[in-house]
């Protein structure tokens, strides 16, 4: 049984006439005639009464008119959805993050929402740049927010913005900080090398071109527990986006490096995205224009 069968079907039910129905489609006669007999003998029941002039249900075709046209609303109800998928109009986006939302990427995701009401976006993150890469890789995520990410087969970087790292300090050292030379007797704070390598490496350069190679601090991992504890205390210090700094951390000065440190911004995508991945790059790219 085809989908045209049931089509044309319907059609000459509805005209009580072949060759009207056959207008109503687009198409000549005897293609209507030929797919509804065919029809008939696949079933093995007479649908239409042809003694007349009119083309009449018979009670078999009155009965399977309803199943009919249940069925075709489900294959044009499949046929939508399945064009809105490909359209990117509906589905889930799978985002992950390595860093926390600055108000840039709260825009892109908001973007994304007003542009496209049907996609339910799902975001999850975590401190390993690497393991959402891999996640990424795996077709775990359809895209993610990184910061400084490494090269990873299979999976496509675009630079956002260069983002500022702020100094967070023991209250005491909030007038010295600025010069990183200042920190060099207290241990650095940060995540763990295999985690995330770029931005690990571009805090060691930072304090090399200061004159001095970090102390091991505590490895990051929740940013409020690091500051409300080792550095509130006085234990160790750690450079963080500014985007995510805590505002509100007693104890803990917010320092401006002299010499400005970046660390790229990148949402890193399948080498061959879908189209509502490609919806939240461009709207990612245009929130920080």
């Amino acid at each position: 049984m085809e989908v045209r069968q049931l089509r044309y079907f319907v059609a000459v039910a509805e005209f009580e006439h072949f060759g009207h129905a056959a207008q109503a489609l687009h198409i000549v006669q005897p293609a209507v005639s030929k797919q509804v007999a065919r029809l008939e003998r696949e079933l093995g029941l007479t649908l239409f009464d042809r003694s007349h002039r009119r083309a009449r249900l018979t009670p078999a075709g009155q009965a399977f008119l309803v199943h009919a046209r249940r069925a075709l609303r489900g294959i044009d109800r499949a046929a939508a959805a399945a064009a809105d998928i490909a359209a990117g109009d509906t589905g889930l986006l799978r985002i992950g993050s390595s860093i926390m939302f600055s108000t840039r990427i709260d825009a892109a995701l908001a973007a994304v929402r007003e542009a496209h009401p049907g996609i339910t976006l799902q975001v999850t993150s975590s401190v390993s740049t690497t393991g959402q890469l891999a996640a990424l890789a795996a077709d775990d995520l359809d895209a993610a927010f990184v910061a400084a990410p490494p090269d990873t087969p299979g999976v496509r970087v675009h630079h956002l913005w260069g983002e500022p790292l702020l100094l967070a300090v023991p209250a005491a050292y909030a007038q010295t900080a600025s010069n990183l030379a200042t920190l060099v007797e207290l241990p650095l704070a940060r995540s763990a090398r295999e985690d995330n390598p770029g931005v690990h490496d571009l805090m060691t350069a930072a304090c090399q071109a200061a004159g001095f190679t970090p102390r091991v601090g505590p490895t990051l991992t929740r940013i409020r527990d690091l500051l409300a504890g080792p550095v509130a205390s006085g234990r160790c210090w750690t450079l963080l986006p500014e985007g995510d700094v805590p505002r509100d951390s007693a104890g803990v000065a917010l320092v401006r490096p002299d010499a400005p440190i970046l660390v790229p911004a990148a949402l890193a995508l399948p080498s061959t995205p879908d189209i509502s991945a490609l919806s939240l790059l461009n709207a990612a790219q245009n929130s920080t224009a």
